[in-house]
This record gives C-alpha cells, structure tokens and sequence, in this order.
C-alpha cells in the first residue's frame, strides 16, 4: 500500500492527511469511501469555530428530521451505496432493497421520479422542497438512527445545524441555520467523475442511487492512478470552497449595505 498526502487550504483550517491506496488503477469509489472522513473533519473544525462564537450544534441522535431529505450523492458515493448494499446477507439486503423500492415508487406516484432522474436539475436544488413534503424516509434509516453510520454519505457529514431541533421539522418554513462547511465533497467527486468518464456532472438522490448504478453498469467501476486523483479532486475541493467563501461574503456584504441605506439618519 502506498500512502499519498492530502493538502487543502480551506476557510475552517489548514487540512493534511494520507490517503492510502494499492498499487495501480484504484476505483474511484474506493478514494471516494476514504474520503469521507474529510467531510467529517471539516464539519468538526466548523462546530468549534460556531462554539467559539457562543453556539452549538443542535444534532443530536435520533433527531431524523435531516433523514427526510434529498440527499445528494455524487456518482462515486452512488456506486459505493449500491455495493454496500449487494455486499449485504440476506435477509437483510432484500429488506433494504424493499426500502429503496418503496421509495422509488412514491416518487413514481408524486410525478418526481422523472425530474430527478433525467438530469434535469442536476445539483436537484430545485427538488428539495417537494421531495421534503413527501416524508420518505433514508433507507437506511431505523428506530431515528442512521444504520450505516460509519459509511454514511459526505452530506450526510456535512449538514449539520445549530438551531432548535425542532426547527428542522419543516426547514422551509422555520429558520434554520446551517453550519457552514467549505467541503461540499459530493461535488467534487461528480467533477471528478465526470471528467474521468466523459459523462455529464450531476447529483444522484440517494434513494435512486440502486436505479442508477444499475443503468450506469461499469462507467460507476471506473478507476485510475489514486494520486492523480488525490491532486484532481485537491484542486476541485479548494475551488468549490473558494466559491463558497466568495458567495458567503458577497451575501454578507448585500445585507450591511441593505442596512446601511434602511437606517434612517440621525
């Protein structure tokens, strides 16, 4: 095995950690499952930076409000869902196949299924609000708690909040503040993929992620030398957050001029 250093510059910190990786092509979903722990990591030095600042994460076990909503995979962590899925004994794989189906087939009944599998809205922000309303549960989701926590996807990491618990029982509706992380590690592995497949970027939901591994057959297979893809998606990584900063900024900037010109004058 060799070990392959992992830089970032981000707004919560300076990051270095080692990948490990064999010799030769590696799949990018194997890169993708060691890589999880960077959302984690950054998640973490973004809880402290609100602590410092008088807040707390209100995330708490059990809560499963966020267990309701689309949530966003890129095409490796998919791949990586659909094999630990097929990698699972029975009975146990036909009951969380029987989840995914279920749910598949309320997005049939909704007249979402199509909107979110065609590529249409490929980030699928303009879906969230309605698949929200629906209540569909993660498949992976028993008794409040999250049944593959240890593997569990990259926004799964990365969305937490600091506002009341309670609040997240109809985010669309109530105030809601999110912790903000840099990361957004789904969209760097879909540049990634994208780049090494030739195929168009785009989120998959995680409750179709079974359907489009299916229909994608061996491009979620797709592999390559870890190193170039550690310094790939590096570069991806450092872009998206450098994006982010800019927007949080610019967004920061709009609301003091806004209450600048509404102070009245002295």
């Amino acid at each position: 095995m060799n070990r392959y250093p992992l830089q970032l510059r981000l707004p919560e910190g300076e990051i270095e950690a080692y990948i490990e990786a064999p010799e030769g092509p590696v799949r990018l979903m194997d890169l993708a499952y060691q890589l999880l722990g960077l959302s984690s990591t950054v998640a973490e030095l973004g809880a402290r930076a609100v602590e410092r600042q008088g807040e707390r994460v209100s995330c708490r076990a059990g809560c499963a409000a966020c267990c309701r909503q689309l949530v966003p995979l890129s095409a490796p962590e998919a791949a990586m869902i659909h094999e630990l899925v097929e990698e699972l004994p029975e009975p146990r794989r036909g009951q969380i196949k029987a989840r995914f189906a279920a749910a598949v087939e309320r997005l049939r009944e909704a007249g979402l299924l199509g909107p979110l599998s065609d590529g249409g809205d490929p980030l699928l922000h303009r879906s969230e609000e309605a698949y929200f309303r629906l209540g569909i549960p993660c498949p992976f989701l028993e008794n409040g708690n999250c049944s593959i926590y240890e593997a569990r996807p990259s926004r799964c990491r990365e969305y937490l909040v600091f506002t009341p618990a309670s609040h997240c029982d109809d985010p669309y509706r109530n105030a809601v503040g999110r912790l903000p992380v840099s990361v957004r590690l789904n969209e760097a592995l879909t540049w990634l993929w994208a780049a090494m497949t030739r195929q168009p970027p785009g989120l998959v939901p995680l409750t179709l992620a079974l359907d489009w591994a299916e229909k994608t057959g061996p491009l979620r297979l797709v592999a390559a030398n870890a190193e170039a893809m550690i310094e790939h998606i590096s570069r991806d990584i450092e872009a998206i957050a450098g994006n982010i900063e800019r927007e949080v900024l610019a967004s920061a900037k709009r609301l003091s001029d806004a209450g600048t010109r509404s102070t009245p004058d002295a």
